[in-house]
């Protein structure tokens, strides 16, 4: 009786060990979901130039500018954010009590922040295409360090910062750290481009896809490192922890079958473990799979619907700035026509004294100008969307060709993109 209460207990606690185990397999199994889920973000979404960023979420590098930058409150450099602490350092004698009871004493040593602060604003990127605003307010920064330095009770530095502050058993000594997002760095963003509330220009700001924007001076390979390492360990942990709890099962497969020995029931816990790993690590594999190629699909989808929208604004836009100009032309052809006239001895007319005193410098040129940066503005835009969408398709079809995650995601509902329209043949040239 005594025995079989035992191996009650015993089982009790390799259930709550096994629990307990893959509890913290499940912690790590999503470490290494969400990190990466943020390298197929990474992959999925190319780094564009500023003149070719579109609506919806978008990467893009260029040079922070600022018409009226902040000033970092250590460096005094110009910048768009910044933060910054002053920490004094302090020793201290402590007493404790050692394994035996007895009383004894010791020093340590540490630091406590006196003085802090910090500011960040909007920005404007700047590469050699164009400029677009970036509201900074959600953002997540990655600066770099701007300041940092140790002074003593001498140093002028020492007191320029929280003067009256003090702390029991300081040393003297402070160190001065700070961190900023200088003018004139080269910052990489992530974020959600739309159109700006006057409706003139896009801007990049929050509410982007996986709710990503971020504002970085490390770049996207730094970023993309550190996830891929995170990633791995999450991975690595979660089997350990799968397993771990799988090894907790023994004394479970033992009271389950008494007849099973030891040697025999501890591989099948581990078995165990690693089918539950194995099923949920496939699991939430198959929904990134899933996941990222959706997301490149529609991505697609929205490359695909800008050159219609940038065809149709080109047949509403170009034939009136034509028209236009066409009538601006004729118009000052007759007057220059009757200007000649004059001069050639011809009697004056009502019509051309009237358009002489009223325009006393009629031109086409301007409409004729603007007609022209319009058109080309145009079909740069055009070239853009087009470029935009050869790429987008691309990599659709390079997703949905791949073994076995390509496999997966057309199983899973992911379709190929139609074929492309054939393009149009170039008009006939005319007999010379």
């Amino acid at each position: 009786m005594m025995q079989g209460t035992s191996g009650h207990d015993e089982a009790m606690a390799g259930l709550i060990g096994a629990a307990c185990a893959w509890a913290v397999a499940g912690l790590f199994l999503w470490l290494w979901y969400n990190r990466s889920r943020f390298m197929r973000l990474l992959r999925d979404v190319p780094t564009v130039p500023i003149k070719g960023i579109f609506v919806g979420l978008t990467e893009t590098r260029g040079t922070v500018e600022h018409d009226e930058p902040l000033t970092a409150g250590i460096s005094g450099k110009a910048c768009v954010w910044h933060q910054w602490s002053v920490s004094e350092h302090w020793r201290r004698t402590q007493q404790y009590k050692d394994q035996k009871g007895v009383t004894r004493t010791r020093i340590v040593t540490g630091s406590d922040v006196v003085a802090s602060g910090g500011q960040w604003t909007d920005l404007r990127l700047r590469d050699d295409t164009g400029a677009i605003v970036v509201r900074a307010k959600g953002a997540d920064w990655t600066p770099t360090s701007t300041f940092q330095r140790t002074v003593g009770m001498r140093d002028p530095l020492y007191r320029s910062k929280a003067p009256g502050v003090t702390v029991g058993g300081s040393t003297g000594r402070r160190t001065f750290s700070e961190s900023a997002v200088p003018v004139g760095a080269v910052a990489w963003v992530m974020g959600n481009a739309h159109v700006r509330p006057d409706g003139n220009a896009l801007e990049i700001g929050d509410g982007a896809e996986e709710g990503v924007f971020m504002i970085s001076l490390a770049g996207e390979r730094s970023h993309a490192g550190w996830a891929y390492f995170w990633a791995g360990f999450g991975l690595v942990a979660a089997g350990g922890a799968a397993l771990a709890g799988g090894a907790a099962l023994t004394p479970v497969v033992a009271a389950v079958a008494p007849g099973v020995r030891t040697d025999v029931a501890l591989p099948v816990g581990l078995g165990v473990g690693g089918l539950v790993f194995g099923a949920v690590t496939l699991l939430l594999w198959g929904l990134l799979v899933r996941n990222g190629a959706v997301r490149v699909r529609t991505r697609w989808e929205r490359s695909a619907s800008l050159v219609d929208v940038e065809l149709k604004r080109r047949s509403d836009l170009i034939p009136n700035l034509a028209a236009v100009a066409q009538g601006g032309a004729v118009h000052e052809r007759h007057v220059q026509q009757c200007i000649a006239a004059l001069r050639g001895g011809s009697p004056a007319n009502d019509v051309c004294r009237v358009l002489a005193e009223r325009y006393p410098a009629l031109q086409a040129d301007g409409a004729f100008l603007m007609l022209q940066r319009q058109l080309a503005d145009t079909e740069e835009r055009i070239a853009l969307a087009r470029r935009f969408e050869i790429e987008s398709r691309r990599a659709l079809i390079e997703r949905l060709q791949t073994f076995p995650q390509g496999t997966m995601a057309r199983i899973m509902g992911v379709a190929m993109p139609p074929p492309p329209l054939p393009v149009p043949p170039a008009p006939a040239r005319p007999p010379a």
